[in-house]
């Protein structure tokens, strides 16, 4: 078999009617083998494997910014979020809103972001890298010099009360990091007053399967939960009985899977949204050429409490077993479907208007976001009163501000008009049913510039009918915890 082969790679290196570099050759064999076994056993190149390592060990090395590109095609790219307090670009004075055009004296409009961008910003700590932006407002481009330093890379961001005495938690996925920062989020949630935690899985891709364990450890008195024909403990009682509602969706997948059916089959939570991606090879991570590359291989298969196998079938192809023939999402009513953790209570996620899908297409929130806050476009908001720096803003302050930064009609019609100048057709009709999203998104925008992520997100809780379900559904969670039967 391996003589076959080499003979294969000679035949193409000498007889092919174009040069093909071996490397390549190799890795696409390596990923043809890879695939006659199952959809999650992969190969990983130097870069992936690189990225792969900073996301298990929730760290890397760079500035501290989120960015994307600023227009399609372009290289420069546009400092989405305020830096968090501490990071180099806090530290240098970067804000939101800001267009990186240059590093180490180079325009970057033709650079690749992911390939050429990220990796020249990101560099070993200590390091220092070159950067001029374009600010609102600024005649001219702005230089720093900034020195990079650690940066964690969080996989819970957003812990904040959805309402009084009800907590809030988004995993956005697991790693090493992930039990020690779901402990810091329940004590700044203060456990041991909580009402009830809706703990948020959609969208959660999945990742160590010992975090899965430990998140589920939390919240289980004593949890059996299998994995070939190991089995896993929880090592600790729950410190406070609270109601629970875990929320799902179809992108949950993996670890997350876990942890939905561990709390489901113990009757520790209801969960709400829709039926999961299902998912339940576990994948052992081995290092490649000296820790250059990396090979995902399953070694396993996961079941919940109950003995239920989440992963769904995947015999009739790859492609169907992600993008094909996806079963119904609402199999409370689909007895026959299999795979995946099913809902308590299936609640569709909002679906997006035509109307809303061009805006978001065109990014025109942000632009409309920020000439807002440039006051290129006229608003009641107090620009004046507001702190560039928020963190220094008291709660009470804070509070108080929010309650004046409102979307007024009159600031709608300039949306409209911006709508109209992106060329973005709509009727009074297509405008007024996405009301209530176009008037939450504009207010996003402005308050992450102007209070920070973290009330930015909560707003959107506000307008999310998958959260207030849940919120709906706490007093059913309760009767859960207390009676052990849901119907």
């Amino acid at each position: 078999m391996i003589r076959r082969f080499t003979e294969t790679l000679a035949l193409i290196q000498e007889q092919h009617f174009q040069e093909v570099s071996t490397e390549k050759l190799v890795e696409s064999a390596i990923q043809g083998l890879l695939r006659t076994l199952d959809p999650h056993s992969s190969f990983f190149t130097t870069p992936d494997y690189s990225r792969l390592q900073e996301e298990q060990k929730g760290k890397y090395y760079g500035l501290g910014i989120t960015i994307r590109p600023e227009g399609p095609g372009s290289g420069h790219v546009m400092v989405m979020e305020p830096p968090a307090p501490g990071t180099p670009a806090y530290k240098a004075g970067i804000r939101a809103g800001d267009i990186i055009v240059e590093i180490r004296g180079e325009s970057i409009e033709d650079w690749d972001v992911n390939t050429e961008v990220i990796p020249n910003l990101k560099g070993p700590k200590g390091t220092t890298v070159d950067i001029r932006v374009e600010r609102p407002g600024e005649p001219q481009l702005l230089p720093f010099t900034v020195e990079r330093d650690e940066i964690p890379l969080y996989t819970i961001k957003h812990v904040v009360y959805s309402r009084p005495g009800i907590g809030y938690i988004r995993i956005d996925k697991f790693s090493e990091t992930t039990n020690g920062e779901l402990g810091r989020a329940l004590k700044q949630l203060e456990i041991s007053k909580l009402e009830g935690l809706v703990l948020d899985l959609r969208r959660n891709p999945g990742g160590a399967l010992q975090a899965a364990i430990d998140v589920s450890d939390y919240f289980l008195e004593r949890s059996r939960n299998r994995s070939d024909n190991k089995r896993f403990l929880t090592r600790r009682r729950t410190r406070k009985d609270f109601p629970m509602i875990v929320l799902i969706d179809a992108a949950s997948a993996s670890a997350s899977e876990i942890v939905a059916g561990a709390l489901q089959d113990h009757k520790r939570a209801l969960i709400v949204g829709e039926t999961s991606f299902g998912k339940a090879l576990v994948q052992t991570i081995f290092p490649l050429d000296r820790g250059r590359r990396g090979l995902a291989l399953t070694t396993g298969k996961y079941y919940t409490p109950a003995n239920r196998l989440i992963q769904r079938d995947y015999s009739d192809g790859f492609y169907n077993y992600y993008y094909g023939r996806r079963r119904p999402t609402n199999v409370v009513e689909d007895e026959k479907s299999d795979g995946g953790i099913k809902p308590n209570e299936f609640v569709p996620a909002r679906k997006a208007s035509p109307l809303f899908r061009q805006i978001m297409s065109k990014d025109i929130f942000f632009k409309f976001a920020r000439k807002v806050w440039t006051q290129e476009v006229p608003s009641n908001i107090p620009f004046d009163s507001i702190s560039e720096d928020y963190t220094k803003i008291s709660r009470e302050r804070l509070d108080f501000l929010i309650k004046r930064t409102r979307i007024t009609s009159e600031l709608l019609e300039y949306f409209k008009l911006e709508l109209s100048s992106n060329n973005i057709s709509f009727d009074d009709e297509a405008f007024n049913k996405d009301l209530e999203i176009i008037r939450n998104r504009i207010l996003q925008q402005l308050y992450t510039k102007l209070f920070g992520d973290r009330e930015s997100y909560r707003a959107s809780l506000t307008i999310d009918p998958q959260v207030q379900k849940a919120l709906e559904l706490l007093p059913a969670a309760e009767r859960l915890l207390e009676e052990g039967d849901y119907p």
